[in-house]
């Protein structure tokens, strides 16, 4: 599977007007390759790989604690829910593993392997789980996800020039969402999150990285009506639909909040004379019907602050042939001419709204 990365290479810069040439001793971790299912179903136990290279220039780099990140729906409680492991083809000693197992983030900081190391390379007083969601970011999600830190039960051997491994992470998928992406960090206690920038004048802009990350996306089946896609679009607080528990046969009624904009803002329907409901429907067979009419059906009643109403049935109100099923409604919002028109703020299509049966 093709996945992305926000990765920093190592860039090493002699001295302008010296001789001399100053070297970085650095110890680069690199995710090579994660393979993860594409597409899994609530409940199912999968397993993850994350091929990583270790690369240092420098042999004495013993005792260091290898710490994993993972980012997942907070849904999926992977803290609890996932078991972690490592391996790699270096043993130097019982005591200095080259595999083995990994735990959750511990919260003692009284260990000096607990302890996270931010950019400059100094301890943050933090856990290692509290500085990756406070350093890294979450790739293509919208929110509701959660990184959470692994740490080998031993130090590892990290004497040698170049090394391959795996990282194994096995996890029941949670419910809750119809789609995420989920994300992958490595690095080591020693160095944690840390960016060595030039020192002085002797480089130029010189950065080198002491960890990596990656990401890739999975497909969710099996999750609960009111489930959401984290790539988004993001929920909105724009539009809903009442009673919670409704299905497209019901009687609806949906209603819309023109303060309700983007990022807390209100939407250009703000203080409108009028408001109609422009709307499509999809059905099980993958036909839609469109009503977008600005007409006395479609128009909606101000019931409160800005805030507008239609009561509907569904098959009726769009003309559905018995025996169809609605799947889907598309939402939007236009004043009575149709000059200002308000969808999912924050990106460019309707507000949707499946089914909600609960």
């Amino acid at each position: 599977m093709q996945y992305s990365k926000n990765k920093f290479k190592k860039l090493l810069v002699g001295l302008l007007i010296f001789p001399l040439v100053i070297l970085f001793v650095t110890a680069c971790f690199d995710i090579t390759g994660v393979t993860q299912p594409s597409t899994a179903k609530v409940g199912e136990t999968i397993t993850i790989t994350v091929d990583v290279n270790y690369d240092s220039e420098d042999t004495d780099q013993n005792y260091k604690f290898l710490i994993f990140g993972m980012m997942a729906p907070k849904s999926w409680d992977i803290a609890n829910n996932a078991v972690v492991a490592f391996s790699s083809s270096v043993n130097q000693s019982p005591d200095r593993p080259g595999s083995g197992n990994m735990i959750a983030d511990p919260q003692d900081l009284t260990f000096w392997g607990n302890k996270s190391k931010g950019s400059d390379g100094n301890e943050t007083g933090n856990t290692w789980t509290q500085d990756m969601n406070a350093i890294l970011d979450i790739g293509e999600n919208y929110g509701e996800v959660e990184w959470v830190a692994f740490r080998s039960e031993n130090p590892i051997d990290a004497s040698q020039i170049s090394v391959d491994g795996t990282i194994t992470v096995t996890l029941t998928v949670g419910d809750g969402h119809t789609g995420a992406q989920l994300g992958y960090w490595i690095g080591s206690h020693n160095d944690g999150f840390k960016q060595e920038d030039s020192i002085d004048s002797s480089t130029q802009d010189a950065e080198s990285r002491f960890w990596d990350t990656g990401y890739a996306s999975i497909n969710i089946t099996g999750a609960g009506s009111g489930s959401t896609d984290l790539t988004g679009p993001a929920p909105t607080f724009t539009a809903f639909i009442s009673p919670e528990g409704y299905l497209f046969d019901d009687i609806i009624t949906v209603r819309f909040d023109a303060k309700e904009g983007f990022n807390g803002a209100n939407t250009a329907l703000l203080n409108a004379n009028a408001v109609h409901l422009n709307a499509t429907i999809m059905l099980g067979d993958g036909t839609t019907i469109t009503k977008a009419d600005r007409d006395a059906a479609s128009s909606m009643t101000l019931v409160g602050n800005n805030i507008w109403e239609i009561t509907m049935w569904p098959p009726g109100y769009f003309d559905v042939t018995a025996g169809n099923l609605i799947t889907e409604i598309h939402l939007s919002f236009s004043n009575a001419d149709g000059s200002i028109t308000v969808r999912n703020p924050g990106y460019d299509s309707d507000i949707v709204f499946g089914a909600n049966c609960q």
